[in-house]
């Protein structure tokens, strides 16, 4: 999502701080890096409609900014009845505005970073629900917007890794971690939606690291970093959706609940009803071909496949779940 408007409230005795906060807000975005236009009008009894234009890049980094900069504290600070106007203009404002923009806006919390309880590394706005895509997906954004440069973000990157991949594959705390081609080898087999390419990244990542701590010397320019970053960036919002499929186990097909068909329990037939063969004529054996990942979403044998992947059978008709035509627009009710 780029530009989008809504309705605003607060209420009207505000209305004089409402517009300062709004025109602190369209300064800012005039200023930022990757302009925001943010345009308001007073519709009367506390309402304001308010329209926000600019790349989906730069209206969260914006947003995120504000708190990882602690913008918002600061122009709370330029104000005689701080307290007050925070309650009444900054917190209704802001919050609405989050809550509009981000899944997973935190906005429960912003009254205390506001007022500096919290420190910059929590409770941050932004699209990921799960615990690792959110962490990394802040760590990205403040490398994106200059709080930290590529060496500390290079650094912090493989810190979260090596931590995410620990957690994810069950190490426990106190014994000896792998070395890191091993822990990546582990992560791939393991069924954490990581893909060849992910897999190299990680070590990639891992060797600059080591490389930087050794030889003082960061080999990748920012250029790769930032094409690695992105990648990331799309693998862990990948990895929230692999998760999240892990826990839908029916699929509605034509009114009726059918139970999903997991990796390595696909039964293939042609036309005639016989299971298609190799080369040899022997017919394939999903339990063994599935001894690897699938090679579309990176599902492990025992797993389901992620939604939309071209290796998932339809548990009602039996064809590629992707192509077939049994999901009616009344399932999705």
């Amino acid at each position: 999502m780029a530009g989008y408007d809504q309705k605003i409230k607060v209420k009207s005795y505000f209305e004089v701080e409402a517009r300062k906060f709004f025109s602190f807000l369209q300064k800012i975005g005039r200023r930022y890096s990757r302009p925001v236009k943010i345009k308001y009008r007073y519709l009367g009894r506390g309402f304001f409609y308010v329209f926000i234009d600019g790349g989906s890049g730069g209206i969260d980094a914006l947003f995120q900014e504000l708190i990882l900069n602690r913008g918002l504290y600061y122009y709370a600070c330029t104000l005689g009845n701080k307290d007050q106007i925070i309650s009444s203009v900054i917190v209704p404002i802001f919050r609405q505005l989050i809550d509009e923009r981000f899944e997973n806006s935190q906005s429960r919390f912003l009254r205390k970073h506001i007022l500096g309880k919290y420190s910059q590394r929590e409770f941050i706005p932004g699209e990921f629900h799960n615990s690792f895509s959110h962490e990394y997906e802040i760590l990205f954004r403040k490398w994106d917007i200059g709080i930290i440069d590529d060496w500390n973000f290079i650094k912090d990157l493989d810190s979260f890794l090596t931590n995410f991949m620990l957690k994810e594959i069950g190490h426990h705390s106190g014994q000896e971690s792998p070395a890191f081609g091993v822990l990546t080898h582990n992560a791939y087999n393991a069924g954490l939606g990581i893909g060849k390419d992910i897999k190299k990244y990680f070590n990639v990542i891992h060797k600059a690291r080591t490389d930087g701590l050794h030889r003082l010397k960061n080999d990748l320019t920012h250029e790769e970093i930032s094409n690695i970053a992105t990648q990331l960036y799309i693998y862990f919002q990948y990895f929230e959706e692999f998760k999240d499929s892990q826990e839908e186990k029916t699929d509605k097909l034509h009114g009726r609940r059918y139970k999903r068909i997991k990796y390595g329990g696909e039964k293939w037939f042609d036309e005639n009803g016989k299971p298609y063969c190799d080369d040899n004529g022997k017919p394939f054996d999903w339990k063994e071909i599935s001894k690897i990942p699938c090679h579309d979403c990176s599902a492990i044998q025992g797993q389901y496949h992620c939604s939309g992947c071209d290796v998932e059978q339809c548990p009602r008709c039996k064809g590629q779940r992707l192509g077939c035509g049994c999901k009616l627009s009344k399932d999705f009710d």
